[in-house]
């Protein structure tokens, strides 16, 4: 798993330049002044299932969940002369949905898909919004009980008879 967060942040850092701090999510926005630079993108798991695939494998269906959030900077009222700078935020979601949507980490996770895009909650320096992608991996167990390795969930192609 550590491998998959990694990579993801990487990947983020490279991809959208306009994030000014990606970590992982250890509670920084409960922190009355948080400690990050904005706007931010807090990464971590919000579930993994399991499912056993035989004696010596799983398959991981993981939910990630990413955190984003930007300071108000501007005022939004319908007269504030740059109001548009107030949805900044929503620039931002957009590139990390574009960046990460069928990203794969390196021969280890399928495709990640985003399912979920909520308003997590906002007072009166920033707002914050999750975001939720899904991806599927296959861990290789020894007969000691330990993941050996971690590989793309298993793809099926489905072979028709010839004409």
């Amino acid at each position: 798993m550590k491998q998959i967060f990694l990579s993801i942040q990487d990947y983020l850092a490279e991809q959208v330049t306009n994030l000014k701090y990606i970590d992982k999510n250890w509670g920084q926005l409960n922190i009355p002044q948080p400690p990050v630079q904005w706007p931010c993108c807090l990464i971590d798991v919000a579930s993994i299932d399991y499912t056993q695939t035989s004696d010596l494998g799983r398959l991981a269906d993981a939910s990630i969940e990413l955190t984003i959030a930007d300071h108000h900077a501007v005022r939004s009222s319908a007269k504030a002369p740059s109001k548009s700078d107030a949805y900044d935020i929503l620039d931002v979601i957009e590139d990390v949905i574009e960046a990460l949507e069928g990203y794969r980490v390196p021969d280890t996770t399928q495709a990640l898909t985003r399912t979920r895009l909520a308003k997590a909650y906002s007072d009166q320096s920033y707002d914050v919004y999750t975001l939720t992608f899904t991806t599927a991996w296959v861990e290789n167990i020894s007969k000691e009980g330990r993941t050996v390795n971690v590989l793309p969930s298993i793809n099926v192609s489905l072979k028709l008879p010839s004409e």
